[in-house]
């Protein structure tokens, strides 16, 4: 990853699209761009491996902004992290997929990792400490998201959608494991 990240850096210099004193900060651009796009393209293919590009989706529609504005743990290299990222992910397909959980045990275990995501809120990383206008902000998102999560466990219950309460649960069950870790590691 870094040594491709190095060679389209070099690149865009040599274009003369950057100048040489940005190099740094392309080298990182790039190396993160090229990270993200191989786990993207991991899960899509897992996902559509295991026939389940709808669960593949609601697994980030629940997990992105409860890891944004939340908060959670930060590994300090990439390999960690895109290995720990695309066995959780893999993790929660296959439970999704070949467990059965039942609705209502479920949907009160979705409601109490909810209340806990607010009560952890928030795991800063040692890198980019939250001044108090992002945090007000940050919080209110948080409950925009926990509100409309909530709606849609509900509506998975009333419908009888099993499998995607489950995975609210699960998706659930992570980002609170990740938020008291992150916490610890603080406090470390």
């Amino acid at each position: 990853m870094y040594r491709a990240s190095c060679l389209l850096a070099d690149y865009v210099i040599k274009k003369g699209m950057v100048d040489e004193e940005e190099r740094d900060v392309y080298e990182y651009g790039f190396q993160i761009g090229i990270e993200l796009g191989c786990f993207v393209l991991y899960c899509i293919a897992l996902a559509a491996y295991m026939d389940m590009l709808i669960g593949g989706a609601l697994f980030f529609l629940i997990f992105a902004p409860l890891r944004a504005y939340a908060g959670g743990l930060h590994l300090e290299r990439f390999h960690s992290c895109f290995i720990l990222s695309c066995l959780t992910y893999s993790a929660v397909l296959a439970l999704v997929k070949y467990v059965q959980a039942p609705q209502v045990p479920v949907f009160l275990l979705v409601i109490t990792f909810g209340a806990a995501v607010y009560i952890l809120y928030p795991v800063e990383n040692n890198n980019r400490k939250v001044d108090e206008e992002e945090d007000r902000y940050f919080r209110k998102k948080l409950c925009i998201f926990l509100s409309l999560h909530f709606g849609l466990a509900a509506l998975c219950l009333a419908m009888g959608w099993d499998k995607y309460l489950f995975e609210i649960f699960l998706v659930y069950f992570i980002v609170v494991s990740t938020m008291a870790i992150g916490k610890a590691k603080q406090k470390e």
